[in-house]
């Protein structure tokens, strides 16, 4: 039997619902922003309302613009 030059070593793919490397570093930078903002330790309810928050005012912002022509 004939042997390999170079052995090839399999990259395995990891399990379904493991700790993902790139997510994680992800979600750290997430929460970075989140400090940065302020709102690192609040609650996620706050930070989606402050979310909402803005966007009416982007969305009156805008209309209010488009009014005014």
């Amino acid at each position: 039997m004939k042997k390999r030059r170079k052995p090839n070593k399999a990259q395995h793919l990891p399990k379904v619902g493991t700790h993902d490397e790139a997510a994680y570093e992800q979600h750290l930078e997430r929460q970075a922003v989140a400090d940065t903002m302020g709102l690192g330790n609040a609650p996620g309810w706050l930070k989606w309302g402050c979310l909402f928050i803005g966007a009416l005012i982007l969305i009156g912002g805008v209309v209010s613009l488009i009014a005014l022509d």
